[in-house]
């Protein structure tokens, strides 16, 4: 919601200056009112003077009657009544007529002869920019009620999801996301959860025959391996002049000898180039280093897991140890506690899952820690090859990839991951190690 204080701001000012533009427009339609009152009643006071004040009553009748005063300075600015009081009539101070109207003293000779008393309708200018103000007041309160809804129902919704897509395209761990009566996102959740199944399954079956290929590679690979050592053997033999009857080494035969073991040689260097060329393209990644604080990772970890975890039933928590900032690739940080999470949850118990975040003078620490099937001590230093797995996950869907890639994104980072059994808490534990 911080980000999007700018535009309540803005609303804000927006009717404000419409607020002020309202009194401004009622008061200033309020003093030509009453100037033009003052004109009339000044006028109908000057004509009465020149006229004499012998008789005002009859000269006041008829000066209403023979003037269109309406036409000229407009219904409102028409006295409803006008009234002549004599100057003896009046007991008490003359500002006891006014009680609303306005008054008008007539003098002749330098001497009050009597009052004029101008009575209008009633003035709405008070009431008009109350009514003005309480609805420029009702429209805000409805705009801002407005804005906090799309907030709320509709653009933090979709920063929620907004980096789904990217983490499917980086073929990243992604939960499928909830299904919601939102009706705003229901079909985009629907679309994103069956792309997700989509690429998933594709993805299972690229990771396939990955495999498939990389273990036919490695058969020729090694099947050619042999009989090239064989050669180089009977090359060498040959040089040796092992094959001659005298015994004695020949050049002619050496020279042979020499460009079979370089042919044999080059065929290596091709197997092992091929080998390599095959593995690498299982896992693609980049660093993007960037500063951010240890606390991101703890936020990622709760955002991502804390209802999949709660659903399953599985505690968990996590230990922060040190906030501090680091510069490293967030999103291979992120990548690698994934790919250990998941573990985490297929291969343990559910009893509970420890994520550990800590900085030392060497470096900085993710670990995490489970309870479950123990991986035997023959096979850790296998765990984190390319498509291996484990005995223990004969039943357990999988490609043999997660631990492989954890550990060459942990490389490329500069650090290593390792494996260890605590006897103490009966807990696998693995931890990355990024330097400083």
């Amino acid at each position: 919601m911080r980000k999007y204080i700018g535009k309540y701001i803005l609303l804000l000012v927006i009717f404000l200056a419409l607020g002020i533009a309202a009194f401004m427009f009622v008061t200033s339609s309020q003093n030509r009112t009453e100037g033009q009152r003052h004109t009339l009643m000044n006028r109908v006071a000057g004509d009465l003077s020149s006229k004499g004040l012998s008789d005002v009553d009859a000269e006041l009748d008829a000066l209403v009657s023979s003037n269109d005063w309406e036409a000229e300075y407009g219904r409102n600015n028409v006295p409803s009544d006008i009234r002549f009081i004599k100057a003896e009539n009046v007991s008490g101070p003359y500002s006891n007529l006014l009680n609303g109207n306005f008054v008008w003293s007539l003098a002749e000779d330098g001497e009050i002869k009597g009052f004029l008393v101008f009575s209008f309708k009633d003035d709405h200018a008070v009431m008009t920019i109350v009514i003005c103000e309480i609805l420029i007041a009702a429209c805000f309160i409805v705009s801002v009620l407005f804005f906090v809804y799309i907030d709320c129902k509709v653009i933090m919704p979709f920063n929620r999801l907004s980096d789904y897509p990217e983490r499917i395209a980086r073929n990243e761990n992604a939960d499928a996301l909830p299904e919601s009566k939102n009706r705003y996102f229901g079909r985009y959740i629907w679309g994103m959860n069956m792309l997700r199944d989509r690429l998933s399954g594709d993805t299972r079956k690229l990771r396939q025959l990955e495999k498939e290929q990389l273990t036919l590679v490695s058969t020729i690979a090694h099947g050619i391996k042999t009989p090239v050592a064989n050669i180089k053997l009977y090359s060498e033999a040959i040089k040796s002049g092992l094959y001659r009857e005298d015994g004695i080494p020949d050049a002619k035969d050496a020279e042979v000898a020499e460009k079979i073991t370089k042919n044999a040689d080059d065929i290596t260097g091709l197997v092992k180039d091929l080998l390599d060329s095959a593995s690498k393209g299982v896992v693609v990644f980049e660093p993007s280093v960037e500063a951010f604080y240890l606390t991101e990772i703890e936020d990622f970890i709760k955002r991502e897991y804390d209802n999949r975890l709660s659903v399953l039933r599985i505690p968990y928590k996590i230990e922060t140890k040190s906030r501090v900032m680091i510069n490293s690739d967030k999103s291979g940080i992120t990548r690698i506690l994934t790919q250990l999470m998941e573990n985490a949850i297929k291969y343990g118990d559910g009893r509970g899952i420890t994520i550990t975040v800590d900085k030392t003078e060497d470096g900085y620490i993710f670990s995490v820690r489970d309870t479950g099937s123990r991986i035997p001590d023959s096979e850790m230093p296998y765990v984190f090859n390319s498509f291996w797995r484990g005995s223990n996950a004969a039943d357990v869907e999988g490609n043999g990839l997660g631990l492989y890639e954890a550990s060459f994104i942990a490389r490329k980072l500069g650090g290593d991951i390792e494996v260890r059994y605590l006897e103490e808490t009966e807990e696998t534990e693995f931890e990355v190690f990024l330097p400083l």
